[in-house]
């Protein structure tokens, strides 16, 4: 058993003298999601933590407390963003197409669990709850999924955009502005695009954009069978936040709809397996 003399904050104290798994989350937002709306009826086994304690968390500060509480003898986990692979230059697991193989590579070790997809908001971007909240919003009858599945297949093309022009500035040590071109679409959208990345990364061409669109849109044509499917696939690598924001769901005029989605979510018993399946594993731990 660790010290008092090694517990130097509070929650340490705290995790050291439970029984639970304690899980890190990059963010209060993400701490709304997970522990307040999916999995708040587990809190006898887990207990779910952000790291952000008013300056600011993310990824790294999730993969240096789950090190921190470890040493100290403490069960602690975490659960950070696929865009953290970005951050940290691992690129060939970025592109990993392949659930399983993404799966086994623990690239930060056995207790730092990696999203499959971008981000949490990813996970948000399911049609059944989208088209409940948005036709709320727009005090509309709601329409046939499959319409609202191609209709999200059809903003994924300005997405897919948008989301290669963020990874390239990641590869090219550049930040690239939220919410760009938001009211954009098509080719007005591409050539933006094209044009931001040429004036602000030095030696820029058409082949590296075309590059990184054609590896997103790989992620959607192995073993594909439905429009449904086609979706889930490129929902890994399409930036959630942004498909948010363009559908005006996120921090726009009309305020913030995430948890509002996440909570039908849970009502509808439509929390990704994957998230499912770690929070099982948590707790036989």
């Amino acid at each position: 058993m660790a010290s008092f003399k090694q517990l130097q904050e509070h929650d340490s104290i705290d995790n050291a003298y439970t029984n639970k798994a304690v899980v890190y989350l990059e963010s209060e937002e993400d701490l709304q999601i997970m522990k307040e709306r999916w999995f708040f009826d587990e809190g006898k086994k887990i207990e779910f933590k952000s790291v952000d304690s008013g300056e600011g968390g993310g990824c790294t500060q999730v993969i240096n407390r789950v090190k921190s509480e470890r040493d100290k003898g403490m069960s602690a986990f975490g659960i950070v963003d696929r865009d953290i692979l970005m951050k940290e230059e691992k690129w060939d697991l970025w592109w990993e197409r392949d659930d399983q193989q993404f799966k086994q590579a623990k690239p930060f070790g056995d207790y730092i669990f990696v999203l499959r997809r971008w981000e949490i908001e990813n996970y948000l971007l399911s049609p059944e709850e989208l088209e409940i909240v948005l036709s709320d919003k727009a005090f509309r009858s709601r329409q046939e999924i499959e319409v609202v599945i191609q209709k999200l297949l059809e903003e994924a093309e300005d997405l897919k955009k948008l989301s290669a022009a963020l990874i390239i500035s990641h590869q090219s040590g550049q930040s690239f502005p939220s919410g760009f071109g938001l009211k954009k679409t098509g080719d007005v959208l591409q050539e933006a695009v094209e044009t931001h990345l040429s004036t602000h990364i030095h030696d820029m061409s058409q082949q590296l954009i075309n590059e990184v669109q054609n590896k997103i849109e790989a992620f959607a044509e192995d073993n594909i069978e439905s429009t449904r499917q086609r979706w889930e696939r490129l929902n890994r690598v399409l930036e959630g936040k942004c498909a948010l924001q363009r559908l005006d769901l996120f921090k726009t005029r009309t305020g913030d709809r995430r948890g509002e989605l996440a909570r039908h979510i849970r009502i509808n018993n439509n929390i990704d397996p994957e998230l499912t399946a770690y929070v099982e594993e948590l707790k036989q731990v």
